[in-house]
């Protein structure tokens, strides 16, 4: 019986791993989406940098809001989230530090980084 709760916890542990894996990735194609561009859903992504590099540091703010608010209506795995501005040591790029909490487990704090690179890319970790 102890057995078969290591083995359901283990696998449990192994789903949790799954789970965070397929969040980052959503994020990663959330992040490289720009809204308006999806048929389907205009507001799938997040604003386009180039509307706001011209308004830059204030810009950061509209990101850290857009970001925040793309997650919050299309990863629905994720509740509680906080998107927090990095200060990098690369004036090229900007990194943002996401946190919030699964859904399915209130309990469990995911905490992503993200880095906006030359071109607009985002790379989430």
């Amino acid at each position: 019986m102890s057995d078969r709760g290591l083995l359901s916890r283990l696998g449990a542990g192994q789903r949790s791993a799954d789970t965070l894996a397929s969040i980052a990735a959503h994020l990663r194609e959330l992040l490289n989406a720009r809204q308006g561009l999806s048929e389907s859903v205009g507001s799938y992504g997040i604003v386009d940098f180039n509307d706001v590099v011209h308004t830059l540091p204030d810009g950061v703010r509209t990101l850290q809001h857009s970001i925040r608010a793309a997650i919050l209506e299309h990863e629905p795995r994720l509740n509680s989230v906080a998107v927090r501005a990095i200060p990098g040591e690369d004036a090229l790029s900007l990194r943002f530090e996401i946190t919030g909490r699964l859904a399915s487990d209130r309990r469990t704090v995911v905490r992503l980084h993200t880095e906006m690179r030359c071109g607009g890319l985002f790379v989430v970790e």
